[in-house]
């Protein structure tokens, strides 16, 4: 018996990339015995607008294909910022399909790149209960922002780095794409004092590079900031990178592509439900939320344990 799968597809993700791979996505998971439906996205949030729908009707399963960014765009379609619980409990099952600039959930997830390995990932895997985190923030403008994410929140460093990537050439592929934002980023950027609190104690005060609200582990085009962190505990893991130089900055960046940083004299690390982050002064520490850069500190976060059904492999 056929499965059916709805694809709910970003053309736009990856600099057109994700538009060059749906034929062939689509065509391989046809191959394996699914019934594909595709629906394409034409301006932002319509991803969000889709699976909305989608779930109202009770789909089995949803692909969603390009980016992280994508991925955190149509997962949004679960989430009502003015309803309690905030998360919508649904059957439907998501799975990712990478074909953007950023696609480091797929690391955690174990999601390989070719399209043919895609589909036959997506045909063993099974629904599994999958932790997302809410997030409320600063938007840009000051008022009250609030999303879901999947993979990782941050803000410092991180958030002046999603804003040059989205600003830049996406043909550089997402490690480059990220190598390159982070270097420029590094050079302009001031370490903003910020206090963390986790669970109601206080982790952290002070200027910090950068700090990860972390469900998944890796982010900025393959660093393993949170190399330890399971979306499926309930957990966050939290990674702060604190006062680091410009030359320490540089010189860690190895370590953190293999997630071997976290010794480091100048890194924090521990693991919470909520945590709290409050700016101090007057320097803002910008947001990164799934590879968006939406606002800032001040803002607050919370893990919501196995609110959606995310499709993976044993």
């Amino acid at each position: 018996m056929n499965r059916s799968i709805d694809v709910v597809a970003n053309p736009r993700a990856g600099g057109g990339r994700a538009s060059r791979r749906l034929g062939d996505v689509c065509r391989e998971l046809a191959r394996v015995g699914f019934s594909v439906n595709v629906h394409q996205t034409a301006r932002p949030g319509h991803a969000t607008e889709i699976v909305r729908t989608l779930v109202s009707v009770g789909v089995e399963t949803i692909g969603v294909l390009g980016g992280d960014g994508t991925v955190h765009e149509a997962l949004n379609g679960l989430f009502e910022p003015t309803k309690v619980p905030q998360v919508t409990a649904t059957q439907t099952a998501f799975a990712v399909l990478p074909a953007g600039t950023g696609g480091d959930l797929r690391k955690t997830l174990g999601i390989p790149e070719e399209p043919a390995e895609i589909a036959r990932y997506v045909a063993d895997a099974r629904p599994v209960a999958f932790d997302v985190g809410i997030v409320k923030y600063t938007a840009h403008d000051g008022g009250a922002g609030e999303s879901m994410f999947v993979n990782i929140a941050s803000f410092g460093v991180g958030g002046l780095v999603d804003q040059l990537v989205a600003s830049g050439p996406k043909w550089l592929g997402g490690k480059a794409a990220y190598l390159t934002a982070g270097l420029r980023a590094n050079l302009r950027y001031r370490n903003a004092p910020v206090r963390i609190v986790v669970d109601d104690e206080l982790m952290f005060e002070g200027p910090l590079l950068n700090a990860a609200v972390a469900n998944g582990r890796a982010f900025g085009g393959g660093m393993f900031i949170a190399p330890n962190a399971d979306p499926h505990d309930g957990l966050f893991d939290i990674v702060v990178l604190g006062d680091m130089t410009l030359f320490e900055s540089i010189g860690l960046s190895g370590k953190l592509y293999r997630g071997a940083h976290l010794s480091h004299p100048k890194v924090s690390h521990r693991r919470g439900r909520r945590v709290r982050a409050e700016k101090i002064g007057t320097l803002d520490a910008l947001m990164d939320i799934d590879g968006e850069a939406p606002g800032r500190v001040d803002a607050s976060f919370e893990i919501v344990p196995g609110a959606v059904r995310m499709l993976e492999r044993s």
